[in-house]
């Protein structure tokens, strides 16, 4: 068996080391190892000419085009991509060590090159973000025990440190070979064609005699890999010979294959509604930042405002009514700052405009803690400032409420209405009187006087 390995050297006879510049031709061999890293910082290299290095025929590598005296390097890296491809239209086995994406930028003559560009793309593209993240740990277990990746990944516990992690679908058509301990996909086995893809956590500084234990388990691995009967690549003709529990299993096989593609679906579909269902819950707990920025933002929306944002600046509008909004979130009480910056965006824009906008502060405080037991979540020196000044100061969990309402309302205009109305001539806290309050409230107070009437039963924003 012909093993060729780039970037990653193989103490033993029976593999070719060498790096991606001065490689021989890759289709000859029946399997590649291949480590990325090394494969970047080699391309890097070229391209910043710190690095000289020359073609197998003994000519320099540049990042210009070829002539008769240098290889042009893009040239070089589009050929070692088909000579993959080759590879594994044989039957080859590709194995790669793993490593973020990164874009390879410098290269005029191969545009759009990241690391994984060599690699013969399985379906669905699994090295592109965010399918392939960034990651790392030393923790690796088999999924898989009678793949033979298992045994290289037994042998060699404790000395891989995964880089990257795949978030794969069950549409993939891939089989996650290697977990970490938290359940990420590390290792992985894709199909191309005849070929096979192996994806592996690189080494972590091996020492001579690990690295003598790192390359028989690797080599033994790939003996295993070459030599396994592939039943996905026999003729069809042969489903004729099926004893009847052969055929029984098969049915047995399409049928789960099936029930496994109906479950992914609705565990989409259920996941999708869930995350709808409940987006505005995050703004009762989400840190001061563009997530909870956007759902703040969505939740004006569904009382009915016009929102618009630019840069970290939240504007909404109720007809010809403009008001500012500033958010602020923190574990303990929020600072009293905020109003400041609040007015300073409305004097600006009163300068700008000549008319000065509502004021509206939406604040998070003691966001790790239940709504329902939070005390004094923003200073009373805010509180003194928004009712001085006419601002709005209406906390997350008064707004949860009025757009857990709304959403109820949703056909009701004049209540939605009612809801803007109330946040317009607020000048301090925005309070929501719920429905148990006021039930409570009924039943403590005397009677009403002059015909009065209670307050709507469902919800009743009053400042």
């Amino acid at each position: 068996m012909r093993i060729i390995s780039i970037g990653c050297p193989i103490p033993s006879p029976s593999v070719d080391n060498h790096s991606i510049a001065n490689a021989s031709s890759i289709f000859d061999y029946d399997a590649c190892i291949v480590d990325l890293q090394s494969v970047s910082e080699q391309i890097e290299g070229i391209a910043a000419t710190t690095l000289d290095v020359k073609a197998p025929d003994g000519r320099a590598i540049g990042i210009g085009e070829s002539g008769a005296f240098h290889f042009g390097l893009g040239e070089l890296l589009q050929q070692r991509q088909l000579e993959f491809q080759q590879m594994l239209d044989n039957g080859g086995v590709l194995v790669v060590f793993a490593y973020p994406n990164v874009r390879h930028p410098n290269i005029a003559s191969f545009p759009g090159l990241n690391r994984y560009s060599l690699i013969p793309g399985p379906e669905g593209d699994p090295f592109r973000w965010p399918t392939l993240r960034p990651a790392d740990g030393k923790d690796v277990r088999p999924t898989v025990p009678q793949h033979p990746v298992s045994g290289f990944l037994d042998d060699l516990a404790g000395r891989l440190r995964y880089r990257a992690l795949f978030d794969l679908n069950a549409s993939d058509g891939a089989q996650i070979v290697g977990r970490s301990i938290g359940g990420a996909a590390v290792a992985v086995e894709f199909r191309s064609g005849p070929g096979r893809i192996v994806v592996l956590p690189p080494p972590d500084n091996l020492a001579s005699s690990q690295r003598k234990v790192f390359s028989a388990s690797l080599l033994e691995m790939i003996e295993r890999l070459a030599q396994e009967p592939d039943s996905s690549a026999a003729p069809v003709w042969v489903r004729r010979y099926d004893s009847p529990e052969a055929t029984a299993a098969r049915d047995e096989l399409t049928s789960a294959q099936n029930d496994l593609k109906q479950a992914q679906r609705r565990v989409t579909e259920a996941e999708s509604l869930l995350a709808d269902t409940t987006r505005f819950q995050g703004m009762l707990w989400q840190s001061q930042n563009l997530a909870f920025r956007d759902t703040v933002a969505d939740a004006f929306r569904v009382l009915g405002y016009t929102v618009s944002m630019t840069d970290d600046h939240l504007e909404i509008r109720d007809g010809s009514e403009t008001s500012l909004v500033e958010l602020t979130s923190a574990n303990n009480a929020v600072s009293d700052r905020v109003y400041l910056t609040l007015q300073s965006r409305i004097e600006e824009q009163y300068l700008r405009r000549k008319s000065r906008p509502k004021g509206i502060i939406v604040a998070n405080g003691h966001r790790q803690t239940d709504p329902r037991i939070r005390r004094e979540p923003f200073p009373k020196t805010l509180i003194n400032a928004c009712e001085t000044y006419g601002y709005a100061l209406i906390p997350v969990e008064a707004l949860f409420e009025l757009v857990s309402f709304a959403g109820e309302a949703a056909d009701e205009p004049e209540v939605l209405e009612d809801i803007r109305r109330s946040v317009a001539e607020t000048a301090g806290v925005l309070e929501i009187a719920l429905e148990e309050e006021e039930e409570e409230a009924e039943a403590s107070a005397p009677p009403a006087e002059n015909g009065a009437v209670a307050a709507p039963a469902e919800a009743n924003p009053a400042s």
